[in-house]
């Protein structure tokens, strides 16, 4: 089993930690990689691609690329695997409650290695 597939558990501030300590303090340049394809993608590359940044470690650009339909040219990266779907993410982000709303658990991918992978 690949290390990128190991389930892993964590709070939000670790992950921020986390990332911090990869790829500096800016979010939009913390990356992650796909479980499923291997693509490391960051929340630059999805708004680049015209999509949600927030959507960075919880699908693969893939899927902001055409993934999801038939293969055109601007989906030559990804493929079209989401955290939240019927196989979840490897890594289980535990959300502090706030605001009213209990604690819980966001599925997402692992972060990339390190910025030289990004």
């Amino acid at each position: 089993m690949s290390t990128a597939l190991k389930h892993r558990k964590l709070t939000q501030a670790e992950l921020t930690t986390e990332a911090a300590a990869l790829f500096g303090n800016d979010p939009m340049r913390w990356a992650f990689r796909c479980p499923n394809c291997d693509d490391i993608a960051s929340p630059a590359d999805f708004k680049a691609a015209g999509a949600p940044p927030g959507m960075a470690g919880q699908e693969c650009i893939g899927r902001s690329l055409g993934a999801l339909k038939k293969p055109t040219p601007t989906n030559t990266r990804g493929c079209d695997w989401a955290a939240y779907g019927l196989f979840r993410g490897p890594w289980e982000v535990v959300v502090p409650a706030e605001d009213g709303k209990p604690e819980r658990s966001i599925w997402a991918f692992p972060l990339a290695a390190s910025a030289a992978d990004a």
